[in-house]
Order: C-alpha cells, then structure tokens, then sequence
C-alpha cells in the first residue's frame, strides 16, 4: 500500500471500524500520498448501502435456488450488440457456463430451426407488441439431452431489448405422454370389452335362438323320429356351445386370480394326437370343412411318448389353437406337430393355410376379448377370449407361445412345455370301458337335487336302467331318508338352500361310512374334485352330466363295487 501511495495513486478500501461508543460501522476509505509526505484519507459511511447489497445478495441466491427447483430460468438478448444474458438457472438449462453465455454461444447449440424461431419471435414481438409464448426443444451443450423447453418472450421498444423467461419442462412433457399414452389404452380396452360383449351376447343369443326354436318344433314332431333325432342332436350341440362359452370365461378369471392349478400326470402323445384325430375329423363334418386336410404327427422317439403334464390343460391348449386354424382356414390343410426342441423342452406346432395375420397384430391377439375378426374385416365367429386362455395355460404349463403368420398364406401357432418323461408301461384292459347294463338287480338311488328340472332329468336316466329311485331337495330331508330307508348310492348336489352338500356328506358318513356318495356340482373351480373327495364322496361329475358319464360312474360304484 505504500509503494503505491508513493507512486500517486489513491487506494479504495473497505473496513469495518469502532465507534467511541462501542457501535460496530462499514466504512470505504480512498487514501492517498500528498506532495508534502503525507497522506490524507477520506472515509465514508456505507453501513447502509452494505446492507441493501447483503438483502440483494441474499434475494439472488433465494431466487436462483428458486429457479434451479422450478428448472426455470430468465435471459436478455440485447439486439444491438447481439449479447445474451441469463441466469444461473437459464444457463444450466442450455447447459452452459454462465460467464460465457452470449448468443454466438447459444446459436451453437445444435438446433437449425433456433435462430428463425427467434427471427419469427421478434417479427412478431414488434408488430403485435404482445408477449410471444412458445415451446420448443434445444440440445444441452454440455450432455447432449433433449430437453423440452417453454418459453415466454418480450419485447422493450425503448432499450432495444428482448427478454423473457424460460422452463424445463422435459419432465412434464413425459408425464402428458404417459397421460395420453394410459388414455388412449384406456379407451382401447374399453373399447375392446364394449365389442366383446357386443359379440358375447351375439354368440350367446345365436345357439340359444337355435334351442328354443328347435325346442318348439320338438312339439310338432312328436312321431318323426328322423326329425326328432336331428332336433334334439342340434339342441345337444348348441348346449355345449353355450357351455364352451362359459368355460372360457371361467378359465380367464381364474387364470387372472391365480387360482388354475396344475394337476400333473402322466400323458401319452400318441393317445392325445389319436383322440384329438378322432374329435376333430367329427368337427370338420360338422363345420362343412372335409375338403380340408387335417393331421397331426409326433416326431418323439417311442421312450418319449409318455411325458408328464397337465393332460386336461395340454388338451386343451391344442384343441383352442386347432379349432382356430380350421375356423380361419376356406382351404388347403392344416397340420400338427410334436418334437424336441434345441433347449430340450417339448415343442408343439400347428399350422393353416389360412388368412394370416398382420405383423402388427401378432403382439397383440393375445390380449383379451381381441378376436382377428375385429383385425380382418371377414366376421368369422369366436369369443375373444380364446387365445388369451392358451396364453395363460401355456405360461401356467411353463412354456411360451410363438407365432409365425403372413397374411394370405397362413399362420403357425408353436408352444412349449417342459419335457418330462416317464417309463413306459404296459397297457392291460383295465383302459376298456365296461359296457352300461340294464340293472336287473335291486339297488336304489338318492338324488339329494333343489333344482326341478335336474332332478326329472336325472329321474328319467336312473330308472330307464332299472334302478329304483328316493328323491331330497334339502340337505335336512337327505339325513332323514338315510336314517330311515336303505340306499345304496347317493348323487349329492352340492349348494343345497339349507346346507352345503359336503357338509351333508360328512354327516351322512359318520351313521353309514359304507355308504358311496357322487358330488355333482355347477361349481367350476379347478379344485373342486379334490374338495368332494377330502369331504368323503367316492367320485365327482360337474355339470351338466352327460349321459354317458354319468351311468359310467353308476356302473363303476354298484355293479363293479358290488362284484
């Protein structure tokens, strides 16, 4: 400081100092060397102005915090000398240092369209004299991140300014995606259950159009027997179509709960494929579809045959992906398949030559209530819920689900399961079905049924072979007629308006454990069997029975029991 008052230049400094009375005051002192030797100083009181500046000092760092949370910013662009200037939180928005931001910094941003959106934004500030609001993209300098930006503009006339503010608004701009993205799903999934109920009550009405017309002309048709015999066979098989229906939507809601289990045991591929032959070769006449060439092969060694599965759910599999092939296949053939793949796991295949699919619905058919239908502009029939169901049981099987398909040539349906194998055994005749005989000896039957019609059904079956027959429509008079008439087999419905049937049960078998009991339920949960079975039933038929199934199990627990 010396050397410098000597060469005669004045030194600005600030200090603080000590007042007499103790009082603490900001001072700026200029001092300087005099010609005479000495030095004079001047000082002045700036305690107020340090003030001021430490409440503007703290206002800006409050305020670019502010902006650094908010991603916003404020800039200047002074026209004349073509200079930006920015806030912190402006220049971390474009991703440059703030003592370097000015607008030859900015035009390197690489965004082509920048400089004319400036252009356009100042022709519009000096005509209309109106704020420009706009949103764009830049580039960051230093990342390189697209970023969304908002901006506001003003224009000065006075100071040949335009200034403005800027936000980040990269995030918000997701969000709105994600919004119409989740909306518009939204409305295709409504969308899609607004159609698969539209079809589901077409393909409900349409078989139950066929029962009751064909139920009237039962009536007059009373003593033609040809006509009686196709009436009543199209009523059977418009039934079952209707109870297909009902399956499928079972299966989605309980492979969505979790609630299918996987029942694994031993299944022979060669017996699946030869049944499945059997079933499909009465499909095609029934479906108008001969001319169509149809056949399935294993490609498995002679040990391999006989692998552990969910045969039932396996079976089904095949028969959806093979009734799908015939439905949307009008000629040429469609095959089956069964081998080993590369990753040891089973591979089954089945191809048409049908329509095909487009490669931008192939993801998605797969999703509920979705029909290739909706996709093709031919109606050809279905419920929407087909594939979805294949889907589930193949991933509840532990496989996955491909697709081949070209529209116009046809498509291939493959899936895997795990494979494992069983020795195998020999067959013995216990296979054979025994054949259903008339009852010629005394044996009686309880039917414990609160439906009517069920129990005039069942009442026809078990006395046109000779049994005699007791009737309960509560679970109360099923105890009563136990305890006092001699039965031999009980048919046990299982929601009774009083009791439940498996409660009924247990208690019939503490006064009589001999006593076989058949659960019969419209029950359709996978777990079912096992519930009648841990209450004390012998055996277990859901309904509707089948005629053949159920004088089946009638055979099996009087006649072979009794043997």
């Amino acid at each position: 400081s010396d050397l410098l008052l000597n060469k005669g230049k004045t030194i600005k400094k600030e200090r603080e100092i000590i007042t007499k009375t103790g009082g603490r005051v900001q001072v700026e002192m200029n001092s300087k060397a005099m010609p005479d030797g000495t030095y004079q100083s001047f000082l002045r009181d700036i305690t107020e102005r340090k003030k001021a500046e430490e409440v503007i000092r703290v206002s800006e760092a409050r305020l670019t915090r502010a902006e650094i949370a908010s991603k916003s910013g404020n800039w200047e662009l002074h026209l004349d000398t073509q200079i930006m200037v920015a806030s912190v939180g402006a220049t971390k928005i474009y991703g440059v240092d703030k003592d370097h931001l000015d607008f030859p910094v900015v035009k390197k941003v690489p965004l082509p369209e920048y400089r004319p959106m400036m252009d356009r934004a100042l022709k519009e500030l000096i005509e209309n004299d109106l704020p420009y609001d706009i949103e764009f993209k830049i580039k960051a300098v230093d990342t390189g991140k697209i970023k969304d930006i908002h901006s506001i503009a003003i224009y000065d006339r006075e100071r040949r300014i335009l200034f403005g503010a800027i936000q980040d608004i990269t995030d918000r701009k997701k969000v709105e995606e994600e919004l119409i993205k989740a909306k518009e799903k939204a409305e295709e999934s409504d969308n899609l259950k607004t159609a698969f109920l539209q079809n589901l009550s077409h393909e409900i009405r349409t078989p139950m159009n066929a029962i009751i017309g064909f139920s009237e002309l039962l009536i007059d048709s009373f003593d033609q027997k040809d006509n009686l015999e196709r009436y009543s066979g199209i009523i059977r098989q418009r039934c079952y179509d209707l109870l297909d229906i009902i399956n499928d939507i079972l299966d989605i809601a309980r492979i969505e709960s979790g609630q299918l289990q996987v029942n694994s045991g031993e299944c022979d591929v060669n017996e699946l494929f030869e049944d499945l032959m059997v079933f499909f070769k009465e499909y095609r006449h029934r479906t108008g579809k001969d001319d169509i060439k149809f056949s399935l092969k294993s490609e498995l060694n002679a040990n391999d045959t006989i692998i552990i599965t969910d045969k039932i759910k396996l079976k089904q599999i095949l028969i959806n992906f093979i009734s799908n092939a015939f439905k949307f296949t009008l000629k040429g053939s469609v095959t089956g398949s069964c081998k080993i793949d590369k990753k040891h796991n089973l591979l089954f295949s089945i191809s048409d030559t049908g329509i095909g699919i487009p490669e931008n619905k192939q993801k998605v058919i797969f999703e509920r209530f979705l029909q290739l239908n909706q996709i093709n502009s031919k109606s050809i029939g279905g419920n929407g819920l087909g594939l979805s169901i294949v889907k589930g049981l193949v991933e509840l099987l532990g496989g996955e689900i491909f697709l081949e398909s070209v529209v116009g040539k046809g498509s291939t349906f493959s899936f895997t399961i795990p494979f494992q194998t069983e020795t195998p055994v020999s067959k013995n005749n216990s296979s054979i079905k025994e054949p259903i005989p008339r009852y010629s000896f005394n044996k009686t039957v309880l039917i414990v049924e609160d439906d009517p019609y069920n129990t005039e059904y069942l009442s026809e079956l078990i006395v046109s072979v000779g049994l005699k027959l007791l009737s309960a429509s509560t679970g109360k008079e099923a105890l009563e007629i136990t305890k006092k008439k001699p039965v031999d087999l009980i048919l046990m419905d299982i929601r009774l308006p009083d009791m439940n049937g498996y409660e009924v049960t247990r208690m019939i078998r503490q006064q009589k454990p001999e006593l076989r009991i058949i659960a019969q339920t419209a029950y359709a949960s996978s777990n079912e069997e096992q519930k009648a079975l841990q209450a004390g039933c012998v055996d277990y038929i859901s309904k509707p029975a089948k005629k053949d199934i159920l004088l089946t199990l009638l055979n099996k627990h009087l006649v072979q029991h009794s043997v």
